[in-house]
């Protein structure tokens, strides 16, 4: 109701905002005074929006060369650019220093910010210990999309507002992108430099990205036990009705949302390996000795499920996911992510769940999977042929499995007790099935996964869980 008593006000606002406001009544430049200068630009980013001279505006730009800037012509706003009216960006020396031996960028250098994409005059510098010309763009807080030539470049600012999006709406690029187009003119008149594909693209350890090895850029479950870490020193002495507190319980599940179109691109991961997903290559060449075996099923209602999740292949690069996490709290394990050609084959299900167990070294390990009594009967015989990094050790680890309880009515009673969370002893009221919940958080995401290339798409969900672990 009070909005509707100052409507008026309201619009005749917004007008005052569109024309030239308070420049109908003051004359000269605000800043500098001098005569006879037209005072015809104003920054839309800036408070205020006041009437400036060219010489005042690029002045209080000189730092600020990402704003839009508008001129008057006399009836109304229209697009300018800083760039149009003369700003250069320096880069390699202090702010507001100018370089005694410049080096000229690309003529149409662009910068993508969460403004919109702006075509940008840049100069590096050129002095004898000037850093190269992708560290002093980095250092300006500018990620670059190729280090040779650079042409474009995005903000840090705007990657993370994409990354902030991206996981809490799971927007792809591609409309985020749009949308940045449209914040740089949102009536098709002009034109805006097309950066989508360059877009689309661990410093404080000693040994930098080099030493960076598998599983290690992961958000760990801090109430999982880890020996070393959150356990006793004696805790393998403990008595046996205290055991349970220190076994492992983790589960393995398959996602047929998480599909990938062939890709005719090149696009290779540059972290693979490092987070969730399961490294690559490693990955590749084990599927290629052992993707032929047949798995067979002798169990009600397995056979139709696998032949739901093998159809309807065509065109696909990756049919779905297969993942492990702890069961009782829900988050990702270290590599324990890996992409399924066709259906839930056992080669792909078994490096996956034994990949996520590798260095651990924990008396007693529960596996759940929906088709545990389908995966045990021959496990024994495929183990041997797994990387000898992924072997447990018997004298040290026990290893049982169990169905989660909502797929347990699936399968058929007879011999199927043992496998049952309601006889496993301590386990408690687990029911293992809250790795479905992290398939919904994931699921939105899925259509935009499935146009992505590998390595961007092997990106996105490892960040995506990153932010479900934390």
């Amino acid at each position: 109701m009070d909005w509707v008593l100052c409507h008026q006000e309201y619009l005749d606002s917004l007008l005052f905002l569109e024309g030239r406001g308070e420049a109908l009544v003051v004359t000269g430049c605000p800043l500098c005074w001098e005569p006879g200068v037209s005072r015809v630009y104003r920054c839309n980013d800036c408070l205020g929006g006041a009437l400036l001279c060219c010489k005042c505006t690029l002045a209080i730009h000189e730092n600020l060369p990402l704003h839009n800037i508008r001129v008057w012509t006399g009836q109304m706003f229209e697009h300018a650019s800083l760039r149009g009216l003369g700003l250069t960006v320096q880069l390699g020396h202090l702010a507001y220093q100018k370089c005694p031996v410049p080096v000229y960028a690309s003529s149409s250098f662009v910068v993508i910010h969460t403004n919109g994409v702006h075509s940008v005059h840049v100069t590096f510098c050129g002095c004898s210990n000037a850093p190269h010309h992708h560290v002093q763009l980095l250092h300006w807080r500018w990620f670059l999309s190729m280090v040779l030539q650079p042409k474009s470049c995005a903000m840090f600012e705007v990657l993370h507002q994409y990354q902030l999006l991206s996981l809490s709406s799971k927007i792809s690029i591609h409309h985020f992108y749009d949308m940045l187009e449209h914040l740089t003119d949102n009536t098709g008149l002009v034109p805006v430099p097309n950066k989508y594909k360059s877009f689309s693209g661990r410093g404080n350890d000693p040994s930098g990205m080099l030493g960076t090895t598998s599983g290690k850029l992961v958000v760990i479950c801090p109430a999982c036990p880890k020996p070393g870490v959150n356990l006793p020193e004696e805790w393998m002495n403990t008595l046996e009705e205290e055991r349970f507190l220190y076994d492992g319980i983790y589960a393995i599940n398959a996602n047929f949302c998480l599909k990938n179109h062939v890709r005719s691109s090149i696009d290779p991961g540059l972290g693979t390996g490092w987070a969730y997903f399961v490294d690559d290559q490693a990955y590749s060449t084990y599927l290629l000795k052992h993707m032929s075996q047949k798995d067979i099923s002798s169990c009600a209602g397995f056979a139709a499920l696998d032949h739901a999740n093998t159809k309807k292949s065509d065109g696909l690069r990756v049919t779905g996911i297969g993942a492990v996490v702890c069961t009782c709290h829900g988050l990702l394990r270290p590599n324990s992510i890996g992409d399924l050609q066709k259906g839930e084959q056992f080669c792909n299900m078994d490096y996956i769940m034994f990949s996520s167990l590798q260095g651990t070294k924990l008396g007693r390990i529960t596996i759940s999977y929906d088709i545990f009594c389908q995966w045990i009967t021959k496990l024994h015989r495929r183990l041997p042929s797994l990387p000898p990094e992924f072997q447990i050790d018997p004298n040290v680890t026990t290893l049982r499995g169990v169905i989660p309880k909502f797929h347990f009515g699936a399968h058929k009673p007879e011999g199927h007790a043992q496998f049952s969370l309601n006889w496993m002893p301590g386990v408690g009221w687990t029911d293992s099935e809250g790795i479905e919940q992290d398939w919904s958080s994931i699921n939105p995401a899925a259509n935009s996964m499935k146009e992505m290339g590998s390595g961007c798409r092997h990106g996105t969900l490892d960040d995506i869980w990153s932010d479900l672990n934390y």
